[in-house]
């Protein structure tokens, strides 16, 4: 089949934005091996030297565990919400399901640094009133960052559940069980790749967050994001390049798992699911 100049044309394009996409990371990775003090291009010679190294930078270390903690922690409890929610609109008796789903992806709308600060004021007037301390503090950077990545494990969960045929929870419900228990032995099961899906992309957007986490840090609370803008502003080296590829590496493995498990095409895509 002979190929149009319309075709070739598209893949060419296809091909070039691919490369302007991926080339800044190709060359951060590429970095991290330079052997020189500063950050130098070409690169001249290569050691692994700077990888090394982060072992003696506690605010980087420190910052990184710290981010592992954090994005575990809100995927799991934004999965659990959106999950329950997605459960609730579309096999509840619900007549108006539009405004209901806007409202989880209603933050998708709203810059992330507004968000940022909308919280943090928030919180902080809320803490005074109450004369006590809400911001910074550990559970308003949770909260934060469930708020933050709950549109998209909401989105995963309604579309994972939009696909899954109904007459198996009709039978269980025909031969005596509850719905609780239905949803529980057989809506639950059949919904795991879409809820693992929802987890993993949900701590990738949690791990990778700066704009929200920037105006919620406290003391031994800096989350790796914010620790690496810190550092970048004090001293440029390869360090910097290293502890970027360890974030990258994190960020590429989960979403080859994640992509076992849910089509993010049609999870994010424009538009209701059905």
């Amino acid at each position: 089949m002979r190929r149009g100049p319309g075709t070739i044309a598209l893949r060419l394009v296809t091909l070039v934005v691919y490369v302007f996409m991926l080339a800044p990371v190709a060359l951060v990775i590429w970095l991290s091996f330079s052997k020189s003090q500063v950050l130098f291009f070409p690169p001249h010679g290569y050691s692994v030297q700077w990888y090394e190294q982060l072992r003696y930078q506690p605010q980087l270390t420190s910052g990184l565990f710290y981010s592992l903690w954090l994005a575990a922690a809100a995927s799991l409890i934004s999965v659990a919400v959106a999950g329950l929610a997605a459960i609730g609109l579309s096999r509840g008796v619900i007549r108006r399901r539009g405004p209901l789903e806007g409202l989880f992806l209603g933050p998708l709308m709203v810059p992330a640094i507004v968000t940022g600060i909308a919280l943090y004021v928030y919180l902080y007037v809320i803490g005074t009133g109450l004369r006590s301390t809400f911001v910074p503090t550990r559970w308003a950077m949770l909260l934060a960052h469930v708020l933050l990545t709950l549109p998209f494990t909401f989105r995963m969960a309604y579309v994972g559940l939009s696909g899954i045929d109904t007459s198996l929870e009709r039978a269980s419900l025909n031969l005596g069980r509850n719905r609780l228990h239905t949803i529980r032995l057989v809506t639950l099961p059949m919904m795991r790749s879409a809820l693992i899906g929802a987890a993993i992309f949900g701590f990738i957007f949690s791990f990778a967050d700066l704009e929200i986490s920037l105006f919620l840090v406290g003391p031994g609370q800096t989350t790796l994001p914010v620790a690496m803008l810190d550092y970048a502003s004090n001293q440029i080296d390869p360090t910097i390049a290293a502890i970027s590829a360890v974030q990258i590496a994190i960020i590429a493995v989960l979403l080859l798992v994640a992509n076992h498990f849910v089509d993010f095409g049609k999870a994010l895509g424009i538009g209701r699911a059905r």
